[in-house]
């Protein structure tokens, strides 16, 4: 028994990479091709395995598709869980929000937006999947939207509305939300426009810290005109 378990923990492992490298491969071509679009064939090439094995971890190209979906929202709730929970514990206290502690959560969802979002390249990759089903909705919408879109906008929403001073946010705060988390999108499918307005060669510490000032600025306005 203790020398088959190093082997299974190590078996293990490989299923995991090889999972993710299917993954990781799929999103890029769903996002460049759409699920159509795309073939099962190129995407086992590109993951380095053979068509067995994608058939064994996913079944079909469909099924493929959908856990493309749930892995971005995986990955994007890791990259922001360190905000997004004190964030929840605040609202969810079931006392009255001090609007300044709510303007520091705030603060802090955003810088954690502006590392998932700008900081990670990993978000260019995802961008052209999520695009596409924002777009053009197939089966993945319900599941980015249920997951994603809906609960980040409106935890950023009641956030603003606690800082101003409201018990719950409105039509005005859910806008702000959307305005404000959007002009982050600016860094994930148009990175490369965004990189060449701003004549900068890469986004670097000196690039981020831009990043976060702008948006610091903007978190200020948003708070200051509900006052």
């Amino acid at each position: 028994m203790a020398q088959t378990e190093p082997a299974s923990r190590g078996a293990y492992a490989k299923s995991a990479d090889t999972r993710r490298a299917i993954l990781d491969a799929a999103i890029v071509a769903f996002g460049e091709s759409g699920l159509d679009g795309a073939s099962t064939r190129t995407i086992a090439a590109a993951a380095g395995v053979n068509q067995p094995a994608l058939n064994y971890h996913f079944g079909s190209k469909d099924a493929l598709y959908v856990e493309c979906a749930r892995a971005i929202v995986e990955r994007f709730a890791a990259g922001t869980a360190s905000a997004s929970g004190p964030a929840i514990a605040l609202l969810g206290s079931g006392e009255r929000v001090d609007p300044d502690l709510a303007l520091v959560r705030l603060r802090q969802l955003m810088d954690a937006l502006v590392d998932t979002l700008v900081a990670n390249e990993d978000a260019a990759i995802w961008a052209g999947f999520v695009a596409r089903e924002m777009n053009a909705p197939g089966d993945a919408f319900a599941i980015l939207y249920d997951s994603l879109w809906q609960p980040g906008t409106e935890l950023a929403a009641r956030l603003i509305a606690a800082a101003r001073g409201f018990a719950d946010p409105g039509d005005d705060e859910r806008l702000d939300a959307l305005m404000l988390i959007s002009n982050l999108i600016a860094f994930t499918n148009g990175r490369r426009v965004s990189k060449s307005i701003m004549k900068w060669q890469d986004i670097g510490p000196e690039q981020l810290v831009a990043v976060r000032r702008s948006i610091s600025r903007q978190v200020d306005a948003l708070v200051a005109q509900g006052n």
